[in-house]
């Protein structure tokens, strides 16, 4: 799979919900091959929050392609931001899990990246940055002990929804421009 920058016009799918009910619907082709997923890195640059009354305006079709994704090209809708908070509502609600980087370590003359993430599958406890439910049960605790502790992660679950940790480890291969903005902003590289 290559690589194909962001491009606006090529995902404005020229429908919104006005559309799907009167059925007057316009013409839409996916013009990516299937499996063609979609990255938006620094999402609260190009759809920040704080606008999120004009970005309901002028891009009214863009919750209808990312709800539509997988009808459209089987394929997902990634974005990373510094803050969850930071990004158009209309995007957010349409995840379905969200991750949050606890730390990360970067081995330059070994390209690996080691990295402690949180796995949320509810908005809310990832913006309050919940860490997963931990009760230390002793090793030879009661019968009634451990009901109790599967008893509490149940409620827990049932409040802030699942919530893991993970390591990852694995090699950089990227060729992302960490300080690609410098460039962009001093017309000397593509917004991409």
């Amino acid at each position: 799979a290559g690589f194909n920058p962001f491009d606006y016009s090529k995902i404005a799918v020229g429908n919104t919900y006005k559309n799907f009910i009167s059925g007057q619907i316009n013409p839409y082709v996916f013009p990516y091959p299937d499996k063609t997923d979609f990255y938006i890195s620094d999402a609260g640059i190009y759809f920040p929050s704080q606008y999120c009354n004009e970005l309901n305006k002028l891009y009214p079709d863009m919750p209808v392609f990312q709800a539509l994704t997988r009808h459209l090209g089987d394929c997902n809708f990634h974005f990373n931001v510094q803050n969850l908070n930071r990004v158009w509502d209309k995007i957010r609600e349409q995840s379905d899990i969200y991750i949050l980087c606890r730390k990360c370590i970067y081995i330059p003359f070994l390209k690996i990246v080691i990295q402690k993430v949180t796995i949320y599958d509810r908005v809310d406890s990832c913006l309050q940055r919940l860490k997963p439910f931990k009760l230390p049960i002793p090793l030879l605790a009661t019968r009634q002990t451990k009901q109790q502790a599967k008893i509490a992660l149940a409620t827990y679950e049932a409040n802030h929804g699942a919530i893991q940790n993970r390591w990852l480890i694995y090699r950089n291969k990227s060729k992302y421009d960490t300080r690609l903005f410098k460039g962009v902003l001093a017309c000397e590289k593509e917004n991409t």
